[in-house]
C-alpha cells in the first residue's frame, strides 16, 4: 500500500483526485460519526479530513483525554469502515473557531510564546505529541490504515516565517512514528506560502480559499513554479460556507453558486470541503473574532451553513455539489444519504432552582489572596469566576472600576446587581454606595472564549477573569476570595438552598420514549449555559441568531432526562420548550 506524491496523488500507482471534506469529531457526539461520514462518503468524496484540539486532549498539563467526543482512534476507524482515506491535521494550533486555537489555556498561566521555538513550547507539545502520534501512526496508509497525509502546523504564513520552528514540529512527528507525507496549507497569495511552507523540504503546499480558483491555483502554482517543483494542486479548505458570531445576521452562501465554485476547483485540482459537516461548539470551546468591532465569541453552533446540516442531515447545498462531482467523476461511489429524525418534545414546567450564591460552597472551594487572579492562575482554563471582597468596602459613595478584567463582568452589592459591563463598556468607572459596615462586593467574570486568530493570540489579552484588580478611589482593593466556576461538577448543585438575587440554576426533569435528535428553544431564555444529564451542551444567548440549541440523541436517555440551566441574566424561567428544527431570529442588539 502506497500513496505518493507526484506531478498528481498516487494511491497504489492509480492517479487520484482527492474529494474530502472537513468532518470535526469533537464538534459531533460518537452516535452521529456513521450518520456524517456515510454521507460524505455517499456525495462522492473518498476523503475526510479533520483537525486535532490539543485543549480537547491534555486538558490540564500531563492528563490526557480520548474518550467519548475526543476518541479519536474509533473516529478513525469509522471513516476506515466506510472506506474513506484520512488527512490529518494535528497541528498545536487549528484555528478553527475553536476556543484559543485549540492551545491549551494552561500555556498562559507560564507566559509561553505560543507556537514558537520557545523551550517551553516545544517541551509541552512534545510530552502531547508522545501521547497523541502513537495513537494515529498505527492507523497510516503505510501501515494498513487509512490515514495518508498530515499536516505541519496551520496558516502559519499568516502568523510568522520561522521555519526552523516548522522543521521542528516535522522532525518531531517523524521521530515519534510519523512516516506518510506532509502537508502545509496557507492562503492563496505569495507572500503567506513563502512564509509559511516548507519547499526546501519537499513538502506539499496548499491554498485555502472559497471562490476564484483560477487566481488562487495560479498563485499556487506560481510558487511552486519559483521552487522548480510540480506538485498536485489541492483546496485545503474551500469554504463553501461561514461562521457565525452572536448578534450578528447569520451567513449563507448560494448552493448553486457553491456547487458552479465547487466544479471550477475540481477541474484544477483536489478539494477539501470546509466544512462538510460543521457540527457543535459543545461546552466552552467556541473561540472569539478579533475584528474592528471587538473581540465577537462565535456561537454555540457551527452550522457553517455547511453541506450537512448541525444534525448532519443533506441540505440543498449537498445535493447541487454531489450533482457536479457526479458529472465529474462518475465512477465514484454515490449513494443516497442518511436523513435522520427529529422530535419536539412536550414542554417542561421547571422543578427546582437555586441562586448561584446560595449553593455556592457546594460547587466550588474558595482560593484567597491579596490581589484578584485571573482564571489561569487558579489552574481553570474555562467557564466563570466569581470574586468576592474578604473585608467589608468602604461606606461611602465610591467611584469604582475594574482594571483590565475579561471578558463580560457582572457586578453585584451584598449580591444585589448593580451593573453589567461587556466590550466597550469594560472598565467603565461606576459609583457604590455602601449601607452598612458589612458590604462586599462580588464580582461574576464570564470567559466568553479565547481568540482563535489574529493578532491577540500572543498577548495578554487573552488571559480570563481579572487581571490587574478593583480601584476604589485612587487605591485597589486587597484581599479577595476566588471562586473557580468551571461548571463541570452541576451534579454537585444543591437546589434545596433557595433562591434570592443573581444568578440561577434551573433544573427540570423530562422522559422520552425514543431517542431522536431535537432543540432546545433558547427564545425565552436570558443568557448562560446549558447541561443536559451533566454533559455541557453550550452556551445560549437570546442575542441571537440561533434561538435553539442543538441536541443529539446520543446525549438524550430512553427515559428520565435531567437538564440544568445557568440562567446569569436574572431572567425567570417557569419552563422549557424544544423544536423539532432549528430557528434563527434577526439578532437584537443587547449588550
Amino acid at each position: 500500500m502506497k500513496f505518493e506524491i507526484k506531478e498528481e496523488f498516487y494511491i497504489d500507482g492509480k492517479a487520484t483526485r482527492l474529494i474530502s471534506g472537513a468532518v470535526h469529531y469533537f464538534r459531533i457526539t460518537p452516535g452521529k460519526w456513521h450518520q456524517s461520514l456515510f454521507n460524505l462518503k455517499a456525495m462522492g468524496a473518498n476523503t475526510v479530513e479533520t483537525y486535532v484540539p490539543w485543549n480537547l486532549h491534555e486538558p490540564r498539563p500531563n492528563e490526557f483525554y480520548f474518550e467519548h467526543l475526543a476518541n479519536l482512534e474509533k473516529f478513525i476507524e469509522e471513516a476506515q469502515d466506510l472506506g474513506l482515506y484520512i488527512i490529518l491535521r494535528p497541528s498545536p494550533y487549528i484555528c478553527a473557531e475553536w476556543e484559543y486555537g485549540g492551545l491549551p489555556a494552561w500555556l498562559l498561566k507560564d507566559h509561553v510564546r505560543i507556537r514558537s521555538q520557545d523551550p517551553k513550547f516545544m517541551s509541552a507539545l512534545e510530552r502531547y505529541y508522545q501521547e497523541l502520534i502513537p495513537r494515529i501512526a498505527k492507523y497510516q496508509y503505510t501501515n494498513g490504515g487509512n490515514v495518508i497525509m498530515v499536516q505541519i502546523e496551520n496558516e502559519y504564513g499568516s502568523y510568522s516565517d520561522d521555519k526552523v520552528y516548522l522543521s521542528k514540529q516535522k522532525e518531531l512527528m517523524e521521530r515519534l512514528g510519523i512516516n506518510v507525507p506532509f502537508v502545509t496549507s496557507d492562503g492563496g497569495w505569495k507572500e503567506v506560502l513563502e512564509a509559511g511552507t516548507l519547499m526546501e523540504e519537499n513538502i506539499l503546499p496548499t491554498a485555502n480559499f472559497g471562490s476564484n480558483a483560477e487566481k488562487n491555483f495560479g498563485a499556487l502554482q506560481d510558487f511552486m513554479a519559483q521552487h522548480n517543483v510540480k506538485k498536485p494542486l489541492m483546496c485545503m479548505e474551500f469554504w463553501d460556507g461561514w461562521f457565525n458570531n452572536w448578534g450578528e445576521p447569520t451567513i449563507k452562501r448560494d448552493p448553486f453558486e457553491t456547487a458552479e465554485e465547487t466544479r471550477k476547483v475540481l477541474e484544477m485540482g483536489s478539494i477539501n470541503f470546509y466544512m462538510f459537516h460543521g457540527g457543535t461548539n459543545f461546552g466552552f470551546y467556541n473561540g472569539t473574532s478579533d475584528t474592528p468591532n471587538g473581540n465577537l465569541p462565535q456561537v454555540t453552533s457551527y452550522d457553517y451553513d455547511a453541506p450537512l446540516t448541525e444534525s448532519a442531515n443533506p441540505t440543498a447545498k449537498y445535493f447541487a455539489i454531489k450533482n457536479e462531482i457526479q458529472k465529474l467523476f462518475p465512477e465514484n461511489h454515490f449513494e443516497d444519504p442518511i436523513i435522520s429524525p427529529t422530535m419536539a418534545p412536550p414542554s417542561v414546567k421547571v422543578k427546582r432552582k437555586v441562586s448561584l450564591f446560595n449553593t455556592l460552597e457546594t460547587i466550588s472551594e474558595p482560593i484567597i489572596n491579596d490581589v484578584t487572579l485571573p482564571m489561569e492562575e487558579l489552574d481553570q482554563n474555562y467557564g466563570y469566576v466569581l470574586y468576592e471582597t474578604v473585608r467589608p468596602i468602604q461606606e461611602t459613595r465610591m467611584r469604582t472600576k475594574l482594571v483590565e478584567a475579561n471578558d463580560r463582568v457582572q457586578i453585584y452589592l451584598n449580591h444585589e446587581l448593580i451593573e453589567t459591563q461587556y466590550q466597550d463598556s469594560l472598565g467603565r468607572t461606576f459609583e457604590v454606595e455602601a449601607g452598612n459596615k458589612t458590604s462586599h462586593l462580588q464580582v461574576l467574570v464570564e470567559n466568553m472564549g479565547r481568540n482563535n486568530y489574529g493578532r491577540y493570540l500572543v498577548a495578554p489579552h487573552q488571559r480570563k477573569g481579572i487581571r490587574s484588580g478593583v480601584m476604589q478611589d485612587l487605591h485597589y482593593i486587597s484581599g479577595w476570595k476566588h471562586y473557580p466556576l468551571s461548571l463541570d461538577n452541576t451534579d454537585q448543585v444543591d437546589f434545596d438552598r433557595g433562591v434570592s438575587s443573581g444568578p440561577i440554576f434551573y433544573e427540570f426533569e423530562f422522559d422520552v420514549t425514543e431517542a431522536k435528535d431535537t432543540y432546545l428553544y433558547i427564545g425565552n431564555l436570558g443568557k448562560g449555559s446549558a447541561f443536559l444529564n451533566d454533559f455541557n451542551i453550550g452556551k445560549y444567548w437570546k442575542k441571537g441568531p440561533f434561538h435553539t440549541m442543538f441536541i443529539p440523541f446520543d446525549l438524550l436517555k430512553v427515559g428520565k432526562n435531567k437538564l440544568v440551566l445557568f440562567e446569569t441574566e436574572e431572567v425567570e424561567i417557569t419552563e422549557i420548550h424544544f423544536s423539532s428544527e432549528p430557528i434563527t431570529i434577526h439578532p437584537e442588539s443587547i449588550d
